[in-house]
């Protein structure tokens, strides 16, 4: 009997972790392609140069002035973080369906230009 209990207990544990688990990815995703668009001019406009493909995901958020605020960047390149904070962060977009102090994150790629 006691064994039941135990089990009923930790499928009830089971059951509740599951219908309460809450996957953050999706939500910090941005709603438009406007902020993408946006991004693409920002770096466009740049002369630094890889030799191989790099790649970044960029954390941030988005201020009442409606500017970029960078958290973080995960990149194996220190290279392409120090780029992206410098050109990314306090600059000014158009950021239509973006709610301010929501975080966000948004995947960067650098191709080579070889």
């Amino acid at each position: 009997m006691k064994t039941i209990k135990v089990l009923l207990v930790l499928a009830i544990l089971l059951c509740s972790n599951t219908i309460f688990a809450n996957n953050s990815k999706k939500n910090d995703l941005p709603k438009s392609e406007t902020i993408t668009v946006e991004i693409q001019k920002i770096l466009k406009s740049s002369n630094l140069e890889f030799t191989e493909e790099v790649s970044a995901n960029v954390y941030f958020t988005i201020n009442n002035k409606s500017e970029i605020v960078v958290l973080s960047i995960d990149s194996d390149s220190d290279e392409l973080e120090q780029f992206l904070k410098y050109k990314l962060n306090y600059c000014k977009i158009q950021a239509d369906g973006m709610v301010p102090g929501r975080k966000y994150l948004i995947p960067v790629k650098l191709v080579s230009s070889m």
